[in-house]
């Protein structure tokens, strides 16, 4: 007699276990920006005459989360630094070492986080923005890499052009006439007749995010291409293409600077309203948030990064592997899970991504790819002491031009060539890497000559003796 209820009971407990693990399992979005400088949001260190650009969403944004100190892209570039976000590999070990004519594809065998999220943990999965890691007929293209919709820009020259003709949905390309022949008077004078990228994704964004539901987890890379430089209705960098200059249209600037200053300041704007879907929906609580640029600051179309002192306390800029180039203004929010307005130093780098949100997803270490680079930076997000990385490493294989960098705890090494030793500095007291110890520290060098041939396999598309142009 007392087989029935405790089978009963039994299956109860069951229901509700499995009701549980899939209403709690966490969504992620991870926001993307393109080309932003370590110092340009507000909440990082940065000193200018011009003042700080208006960044009030991210500023509340690190209060609500932890801002990293020293988190770092996979690359000083684009698409590489993309590859090490998707696939957990830094660029000694990536598929993808540089930016590539065409831009160089991911292959079948990749196995990126959208994938795993997808076949392992059940997510439903979306880009929208940038790609550039492969078009729609190569084994790189976005649905063949465990994304479920697909809207953007599939290249990065596609990119450079704020007012395309078309953007992609999935395999289909979707025409944008009102953007024939765009110029920076017809859509600035009327951003109504013109369709501005940053808007289009955005929007996009929201709808998707309003399509889903707390039935199953979800992943958004959200990848906009705000503040890369740009063109109107063509792929020339010739500027930094907005629909208004809002109150930067007052001030004393060179046009291309208020530009600059401006598609931040909207950029904000539009990652306020998707934080505001995720509150609507209910999915606050229950997603994490994840914020980043994938490189440094440029220094293209015009602007000039050393006008807001883009890189902040940092020497160089994009296409640089000295910190200027590297370091990324990297925030997290969580709620209930980060403790808000924490601010942490621990290193890590775009190829912690994969496993930390595999982690998030409860994807066993069993389940990911061999041999990762990268290592989940769970016990960091939630306040707890976690070991430092052994060493971060880096390689630059673009324009004809090799180099890497290793970060092992304090000491920072950087070498510009195969036939160039290293450069090191003490990052710890020396953040904008002026004094070079290299010849005092001997000991240092060994140790970084040795992390460096370990950390490098030979990749035939991207020799360390003739890199591609980009």
């Amino acid at each position: 007699m007392m087989e029935r209820p405790i089978l009963f009971s039994l299956f109860i407990a069951f229901l509700c276990i499995s009701f549980t693990y899939g209403q709690t399992k966490p969504n992620i979005l991870f926001i993307l920006a393109d080309d932003m400088g370590y110092g340009e949001p507000g909440k990082f260190p940065s000193t200018s005459p011009h003042g700080r650009i208006s960044t009030p969403t991210l500023d509340a944004f690190a209060e609500q989360g932890m801002r990293f100190t020293d988190a770092y892209t996979g690359e000083a570039v684009c698409a590489p630094s993309r590859c090490a976000l998707m696939t957990g590999y830094h660029t000694g070990h990536g598929r993808i070492r540089g930016n590539y004519p065409g831009d160089y594809p991911l292959s079948k065998t990749d196995v990126t986080i959208a994938s795993l999220l997808k076949k392992k943990a059940g997510y439903n999965t979306a880009l929208i923005g940038k790609w550039g890691l492969g078009q729609n007929d190569t084994t790189g293209a976005p649905r063949l890499q465990g994304f479920d919709y697909y809207f953007g820009q599939l290249t990065q020259v596609e990119a450079h052009n704020y007012y395309p003709l078309y953007v992609w949905e999935n395999e289909r390309r979707n025409d944008l006439s009102l953007n024939n022949n765009a110029s920076r008077t017809r859509c600035m004078d009327d951003p109504s007749s013109c369709t501005w990228t940053q808007d289009l994704f955005t929007s996009k964004a929201i709808d998707w995010l309003n399509q889903q539901t707390a039935k199953q987890p979800w992943f958004l890379y959200l990848a906009f291409t705000v503040p890369h430089a740009g063109g109107w209705k063509d792929t020339e960098e010739s500027g930094a293409p907005v629909p208004t200059d809002l109150d930067y249209a007052n001030k004393s600037w060179p046009i291309v600077e208020k530009d600059h200053a401006a598609s931040i300041t909207l950029q904000d704007k539009d990652i306020s309203l998707i934080l505001d879907v995720l509150k609507k929906k209910g999915f606050e609580d229950n997603t994490i948030v994840f914020f980043a640029s994938d490189n440094g600051a440029h220094n293209e179309g015009g602007h000039s990064y050393l006008f807001f002192n883009s890189s902040g306390p940092l020497r160089g800029f994009k296409r640089s592997l000295y910190e200027g180039g590297i370091r990324t203004p990297s925030m997290v929010r969580w709620p209930g899970k980060i403790k808000p307005g924490s601010v942490s130093n621990y290193a890590w780098a775009f190829w912690d991504f994969l496993p930390t949100a595999a982690e998030i997803a409860g994807i066993p270490t069993s389940e990911l790819p061999n041999n990762l680079d990268g290592i989940s930076i769970v016990p960091t997000l939630l306040g707890q002491t976690q070991p430092p990385k052994e060493y971060l490493y880096w390689e630059f294989c673009t324009d004809h031009k090799w180099g890497h960098a290793i970060r092992m705890d304090k000491w920072k090494a950087v070498s510009f060539s195969v036939e160039e030793s290293f450069e090191l500095y003490d990052i710890s007291t020396d953040i904008h890497e002026d004094n070079n110890l290299a010849s005092s520290h001997p000991e240092i060098i060994s140790k970084m000559n040795t992390i460096a041939k370990l950390a490098h396999t030979d990749s035939p598309i991207w020799p360390i003796k003739d890199c591609r142009t980009s």
